[in-house]
């Protein structure tokens, strides 16, 4: 029975992909060292496997730092000459230093690990607390003094509503501003009682005559639907 066509894709389960890897390496590291020692060629192999585990061809390190000096000459490659390995790992250090000093003063924060800390530090902290509390306090005035201006300006608008509300009803169903325009219309049309200065049930309402006027109006006689029951 011939073996089946492997699919190219990640094996999942972990002890068949080590298993394959192991597998496949060793051929890899036969194949290499035959081309190697048939076609008189310089190959450098480096392999890292799953677990990070390092594999290179050949064994020896000199062999194969010449094989990739060689490389990086063909190919242009200038590396630094100078090794700051020293300097990196200083600053590494100083990072790893500040941050467990942060992580020990939000301890401390939380009221954690005070027992070891001099009188000095803790009294540090506590104006350090008290700062912050300060602006906080600051923080919070200012959000409630915004919160109580809002309030104000909108029962300010709630009463100016109200107010024009009761103006609309009083006035027979007329906003402010229908109210004003009837004032401008009765002022240019002014109306005047005929007959006694008190009107009887069967008032006369005369339009005035106006001197700008070219046009005469005529007296009209109101008659009232209902009688007059103070005349009865």
């Amino acid at each position: 029975m011939g073996r089946g066509k492997i699919e190219m894709k990640r094996i999942e389960n972990r002890t068949n992909r080590q298993v394959t890897y192991s597998k496949r390496r060793q051929g890899l590291m036969k194949k290499t060292k035959e081309l190697a020692i048939l076609c008189d060629a310089q190959i450098g192999l480096i392999i890292f496997s799953g677990t990070g585990k390092l594999h290179t061809f050949p064994e020896s390190s000199n062999s194969l730092g010449q094989t990739i000096q060689r490389y990086l000459n063909v190919q242009g490659i200038q590396l630094p000459v100078h090794d700051n390995r020293e300097e990196l790992y200083s600053e590494l250090q100083a990072l790893r230093e500040a941050i467990h000093n942060a992580e020990q003063d939000i301890r401390n924060y939380l009221g954690e690990d005070l027992g070891p800390l001099p009188l000095e530090v803790l009294q540090k902290h506590e104006q350090q607390l008290e700062s912050s509390l300060n602006i906080i306090r600051v923080r919070k005035n200012q959000l409630m003094q915004q919160q109580m201006e809002n309030l104000r300006r909108k029962e300010q608008l709630l009463q100016t509503d109200n107010g024009n509300m009761y103006r609309w009803l009083m006035g027979g169903g007329q906003l402010p501003e229908q109210q004003q325009q009837q004032q401008q219309l009765m002022g240019q049309m002014p109306f005047i009682y005929g007959g006694e200065d008190q009107p009887s049930s069967s008032t006369v309402l005369q339009l005035a005559t106006s001197s700008s006027s070219p046009h005469q109006y005529c007296p009209y006689r109101l008659q009232p639907t209902h009688p007059n029951l103070q005349d009865l």
